[in-house]
């Protein structure tokens, strides 16, 4: 279990190569839902999203002997690129296997921090057995997406981070894809605001989560259908899931219908960016499914890294 001390000792080890990424606000959002609404705003974060945090924590940690094998993870996008570039600013290779639909942006940026790309066909499963059978052949490192301790740690210091800025907090609102950054941000923020209350958020079409939290058991889906690349994982992971069960209220979910008007409202209210998975807990804020009023609330953008064509659809 990752302890809020985890936490502080990876934000001392962040800190000097983090972006402290801003809370934003907006008083016609606050007027028409009746509550004191924050986005926490990783978009502005080092490649684009919180993933950086959680690469960073873990490269940093590893032996030599660890090192000299060569780091190799798997990931649809954001991961990639947090350790494409948390590998690179520590002088390391890195090899990311990525599924052949990952956003043409994601794989573009991997590579040009430096990471060599292997693709492999598009579920959870494919991208896992694959990066699994490199390792069995070249003994590489793996740095895991979510289920890991020192990941874990280094996602909570978004919660950290959170908590500088706002003293009172009543609600939590974070998205989930593996659960490393809800199950991370659950700890730390379940440390700094005794009574907050910690919701997770995943699109109808990638519920296992909510599935799993609500069965109170560890729920694999077959298959996934969502426009939020980053929920396109098949569970949680056994850490993650057990940091959720013990410190998160609820799990909730949205259509992803939902996503593209939070997303248009982003850009022309706010003037910000933000990718469909980074939309999904302001949407649910927005949505109001728990009937919310005079609540001080913060959702998490967890990224900017939208697909042009993705982009353009919340227009047509």
């Amino acid at each position: 279990m990752v302890s809020f001390a985890d936490i502080e000792k990876a934000y001392s080890v962040l800190k000097p190569v983090v972006h402290k990424t801003p809370l934003l606000s907006s008083r016609t959002l606050n007027e028409g839902a009746g509550n004191e609404i924050y986005f926490k705003a990783e978009n502005f974060q080092r490649i684009g999203a919180f993933k950086f945090r959680g690469a960073y924590n873990k490269i940093r940690s590893l032996t030599e002997e660890e090192r000299r094998r060569g780091i190799i993870a798997h990931s649809s996008g954001n991961h990639a690129q947090g350790v494409a570039l948390s590998s690179k600013l520590l002088g390391l290779s890195a090899i990311v296997v990525m599924p052949h639909n990952s956003i043409k942006n994601k794989v573009e940026a991997t590579k040009g921090y430096g990471a060599e790309v292997i693709f492999c066909e598009d579920s959870t499963d494919d991208r896992e057995r694959v990066c699994n059978e490199l390792i069995q052949k070249h003994g590489y490192t793996l740095i895991h997406p979510y289920n890991d301790p020192l990941l874990i740690a280094g996602q909570g210091t978004v919660g950290l981070e959170i908590f500088q800025d706002l003293k009172e907090l009543d609600y939590l609102f974070a998205p989930i894809g593996g659960g490393g950054l809800i199950s991370g941000c659950a700890v730390a923020v379940k440390n700094l605001y005794p009574s907050v209350n910690v919701i997770g958020v995943e699109t109808e079409g990638a519920n296992d989560a909510y599935q799993s939290f609500r069965q109170k058991k560890l729920i694999k889906l077959a298959k996934v259908s969502t426009i939020a690349d980053g929920m396109r994982t098949l569970s949680v992971g056994a850490n993650n899931f057990e940091i959720i069960m013990k410190y998160v209220n609820d799990i909730v979910t949205i259509h992803d219908e939902d996503i593209f008007p939070m997303m248009r409202y982003f850009y022309e209210r706010m003037k910000i960016v933000v990718e469909p998975t980074g939309a999904v807990a302001p949407a649910a804020v927005l949505k109001n499914s728990l009937n919310l009023k005079g609540k001080r609330i913060c959702a998490i953008i967890s990224g900017g890294n939208v697909d042009s064509q993705v982009f353009k659809k919340i227009f047509d």
